[in-house]
């Protein structure tokens, strides 16, 4: 059912969509497709956190052995590459066209795509998990998600081309790591970490 409606919608946008063209895509009943979401928005919704979980899946974990800046930057860039796919820009863009209808759904969309992105980056903070994170640390997650990851993301969903947001997200992902040391935030390590 969602990789049929993933389809439509992409193919469609949110307003074409109907429960119906799922249904006989999916080869699902119309019963058992209203069982599961009483409404397109609900089925929007499903469809967008699949999304966005299959996004922060498909991340490759955080190189062992290195130091806390070179970890950074591997989830900085591996975080950015997944925003730019284009089935993730498309989903960003029908959001985003939708917020006025329905605020409640964009919302839920930012909020599970930020929070992802946070805990990936509490993760390259931390490799070994020594538990509960900080309020620091937290708010230092948040702040690289906000310098390095967002403006990519915002810049893609507003039809910047995607070959010179890519070349500039390793750019992007450096600059955020070096105003977060400079506000005192990582120590400082040897250079090349």
């Amino acid at each position: 059912m969602l990789e049929a409606a993933t389809a439509l919608f992409l193919e469609q946008g949110f307003g074409r969509t109907t429960l119906d063209q799922v249904s006989r895509r999916s080869g699902t009943g119309k019963s058992a497709l209203y069982g599961r979401f009483p409404d397109k928005e609900a089925l929007f919704a499903a469809v967008v956190r699949r999304s966005i979980h299959v996004m922060f899946d498909e991340l490759t974990a955080s190189p062992t052995g290195v130091g806390v800046r070179e970890r950074l930057r591997h989830v900085g860039r591996g975080l950015a590459e997944n925003l730019l796919v284009p089935r993730c820009i498309a989903l960003m863009r029908i959001t985003a066209a939708e917020a006025p209808n329905f605020p409640d759904l964009a919302r839920m969309a930012y909020r599970v795509s930020f929070e992802g992105s946070v805990r990936c980056v509490l993760a390259a903070l931390d490799p070994a998990g020594g538990g509960e994170a900080s309020q620091d640390m937290i708010r230092m997650a948040e702040r690289f998600v906000e310098l390095a990851i967002q403006p990519i993301s915002f810049q893609a969903a507003f039809g910047t081309d995607i070959e010179p947001l890519r070349q500039r997200c390793a750019d992007d992902v450096d600059d955020a790591i070096l105003l977060l040391e400079a506000k005192g935030w990582l120590r400082r390590e040897t250079p090349g970490t």
